[in-house]
This record gives C-alpha cells, structure tokens and sequence, in this order.
C-alpha cells in the first residue's frame, strides 16, 4: 500500500505556494479560509516532523555518548 505521506520538504514547499496564493492573488473568502486551514493542517505537520526529527538526534547523541564511554578499548 503506497503512502500519501508528504516529505518535510514538499509539505514546505507546498505552505509557501499557499502563502504567495493568500498574498498576490485575488481570492474568494472561501477559497482563502480553505488554504488557511490547510496551510495551518501543513504547519502542524512540519512543526511535528521537526519535533520528532529532534527527538531522533537527542536520542542519538544520547545512544552515541553511551557508546563511547563503554567502547574505551577501540
């Protein structure tokens, strides 16, 4: 089963394209309060992506100090 799961990349790519939309283009209320709620859905997304992502690395370095302090005979 494919996942339609967006890359940190491509949901930032996709806020910014709304945010150009909400500042240069004439658009209609509706249209305007669907890309806000979007766009904020999208910031949710990227704000969770980061904290895993720096949940990851403090864990890393966390495992990697273990590591070294146990491995002193390399």
């Amino acid at each position: 089963m494919m996942s339609n799961k967006q890359t940190f990349e491509e949901m930032m790519e996709e806020l910014e394209s709304i945010v150009k939309k909400l500042d240069n283009e004439a658009v209609s209320l509706e249209d305007a309060l669907d890309l806000y709620q979007k766009g904020m859905k999208l910031s949710a997304s990227c704000d969770e992506t980061l904290k895993n992502a720096e949940k990851k690395v403090n864990q890393l370095m966390k495992d990697n100090d273990g590591e070294e302090a146990e491995n002193t005979d390399e």
